[in-house]
């Protein structure tokens, strides 16, 4: 399988972080958060999922979430090869690919895990009507494409990120009827047994003005939750892409503060 990755080292690291990223987008929209980690004295790993960016298969399609966990797997166990500690980091549909990692593998050898506007549910609803007919579709063309619905100004107040959304001939504008019927089965299980989730250090930041998923959801995950080390943030005026928006260096702040502390206990 021909899996776009790329590791980004520093000498004396203090840590590994792997970053997994949203729908449609793919991990070179994470240069920026990549460096700042590098700078701060994290190794960075990450690449594009199976059907997305620089990777195999078709384009908006995945035959099963179990492909994306599978690919976290591997990104995690070389991240563990440093032997140095690891945080795992998920933005929208990253950070429920992360959840669902964290209910289902439930690695503890991770360090602590970071989930920015995780995608556990849609503020755009489908219609009953449509709904149908992605389950006719499933069984007979489960690869057949609809529009994500997803619009470059939903995802950042910064006219710059907006414009690069929308004309990035990397983004992904259409998703398939598996796809997102695999999207909403990850959702409601993420949402039905969050005691499933384990004892491991969790930091969810969330956009207060997220256009895209449901900010209740991730409120209502987080009540659910029985872990020790919760810290949730919520940026009241910011759009989904934390890491795309004017104050991204504040969330930068915030996020490097937290892992010192999973670091450095105390």
């Amino acid at each position: 399988m021909n899996i776009y990755k790329e590791v980004h080292q520093v000498e004396q690291a203090k840590g590994t972080v792997v970053i997994i990223h949203g729908a449609g987008e793919y991990f070179g929209r994470y240069q920026w958060l990549a460096q700042k980690l590098n700078e701060s004295g994290y190794n960075v790993i990450g690449g594009d999922l199976p059907g997305l960016g620089r990777s195999y298969g078709k384009k908006g399609h995945i035959d099963g979430f179990n492909d994306y966990y599978k690919i976290v797997d591997e990104w995690v166990k070389e991240a563990l090869q440093f032997h140095i500690p690891v945080f795992l980091f998920g933005h929208s549909m990253g950070g429920l690919i992360v959840i669902q990692y964290m209910d289902n593998y439930r690695n503890e050898s991770i360090d602590g895990v970071i989930v920015t506007s995780p995608c556990l549910g849609l503020v755009r609803k489908v219609s009953p009507f449509l709904e149908g007919i992605v389950g006719i579709f499933d069984r007979f063309h489960p690869s057949f494409s609809l529009p994500s619905g997803i619009l470059p100004e939903y995802v950042s107040k910064d006219p710059v990120i907006v414009h690069e959304y929308g004309t990035d001939p990397l983004i992904i504008k259409k998703v398939s009827v598996r796809w997102y019927l695999e999207l909403k089965r990850a959702m409601e299980s993420s949402m039905k047994d969050s005691s499933k989730y384990p004892q491991i250090p969790t930091l969810v930041m969330q956009a207060g003005k997220d256009k895209i998923v449901d900010q209740e959801k991730t409120r209502k995950w987080v009540e659910g939750l029985f872990i020790s080390q919760l810290h949730y943030i919520e940026w009241p005026e910011l759009y989904h892409e934390l890491f795309n928006e004017p104050e991204k260096e504040k969330v930068y702040l915030k996020m490097v503060d937290w892992m010192k502390k999973i670091e450095i206990p105390g």
